[in-house]
């Protein structure tokens, strides 16, 4: 069994958002949550969306449609957030080999076909995790973590730009927020994930990191940016994300 989790319980504080949650916005016609709700009821067995901030917004624009929802208490950050749907699943006993993770606010340019290449490779090769990353000639304005790999091109470590080298400034390849994991072991390594110093978050990518240090199989799925696009923080990122789907067809 296969399950879809989508984080969309954050406040939104860059969007200036008062009333609704960020996910719920138009974008391209369409309310943001519904691309990755729909993505996933194409892919995934069951589709857990762990809501928090401004939830009752969330749950009207998706609906009827058959979703299990998890309340995140506290926005404590995406690691956090996956441990709330880990605890909803072994509460509903759903047991799944495998857990795909996205952001609600980044999931408008993925497809069917990229969420089955990093099912199907988790799978095949007995990997912990799976990531997917792209490469982008302007890295420091998109301030996302930075890919860094050994001699042999296995990656080797995630680190985030603030915590970057002026060396690693200079990778091109970033990680893109989007992951299938080994249920068993994210569900074992959820809890050693520790609070960020800076934001007092905790963050899911570190689970990947975790995977890394402790010599756990993780695989890579590089595609292009353009198939990747822009996550929705703030209203420039909102119009340039929409402007970026608007180019794809």
């Amino acid at each position: 069994m296969q399950v879809g989790i989508i984080l969309a319980a954050g406040q939104g504080t860059r969007m200036n958002s008062k009333k609704q949650n960020k996910v719920v916005l138009p974008f391209e016609g369409k309310p943001m949550i519904l691309y990755g709700v729909e993505l996933f009821q194409k892919t995934m067995d069951e589709t857990i969306v762990v809501i928090g901030a401004f939830s009752e917004s969330v749950k009207k624009v998706i609906g009827k449609r058959n979703i299990i929802y998890a309340y995140q208490q506290k926005q404590l950050g995406t690691g956090d957030a996956v441990k709330t749907a880990i605890k909803k699943i072994e509460d509903l006993k759903i047991n799944p080999h495998i857990v795909v993770v996205g952001y609600g606010d980044h999931m408008m340019f993925y497809d069917e076909n990229i969420v089955n290449r990093m099912t199907n490779n988790l799978q095949s090769s007995n990997a912990s995790a799976v990531l997917l990353t792209c490469f982008n000639d302007n890295p420091n304005k998109l301030k996302w973590g930075r890919i860094i790999r050994g001699e042999n091109g296995k990656i080797v470590d995630m680190v985030e730009q603030k915590d970057c080298t002026k060396t690693q400034l200079e990778i091109k390849e970033l990680n893109a927020g989007f992951y299938a994991f080994d249920y068993q072991f994210l569900k074992e390594n959820i809890d050693k994930i520790k609070r960020s110093p800076v934001t007092e978050e905790y963050y899911i990518n570190y689970i990947v990191k975790e995977a890394i240090k402790s010599n756990q199989k993780v695989i890579t799925i590089t595609i292009p940016f353009s198939k990747v696009g822009i996550g929705v923080n703030t209203r420039e990122q909102y119009s340039e994300s929409e402007k970026l789907f608007s180019e794809l067809k």
